[in-house]
């Protein structure tokens, strides 16, 4: 069991090609792959013939130009991952700034 991770870049300069890309992305959504960002899906695969069913299918949906790069995980890596976002980041540093009541009242 694990995690198919599909990477692209596509190209976007005409409107014929963000077009393709849009479409693309609604791909993989219609497929059951979570957005991890915004040239990132997920999916899980609990066997290899279902990751070659999702690659088999991904060869069918994708553009004629950019590039897709596919990663398969385990299950256990997937779960080791680490998430850090700018909300929890900005959090910190929120929390960091209201610190120095300490040092204001020992000055006290």
């Amino acid at each position: 069991m694990g995690w198919l991770i599909v990477l692209f870049d596509l190209p976007t300069d005409t409107k014929e090609e963000r077009r393709e890309a849009a479409r693309f992305r609604h791909a993989l959504l219609d497929s059951g792959f979570l957005m991890l960002q915004y040239s990132v899906y997920a999916k899980n695969a609990i066997s290899t013939e279902k990751k070659d069913s999702a690659i088999h299918n991904l060869k069918i949906i994708s553009p004629t130009t950019g590039n897709i790069q596919c990663f398969f995980i385990t299950d256990a890596q997937w779960k080791a991952s680490i998430t850090i976002s700018a909300a929890e980041t900005k959090k910190r540093r929120q929390i960091n700034k209201d610190d120095n009541l300490g040092e204001q009242l020992q000055f006290w």
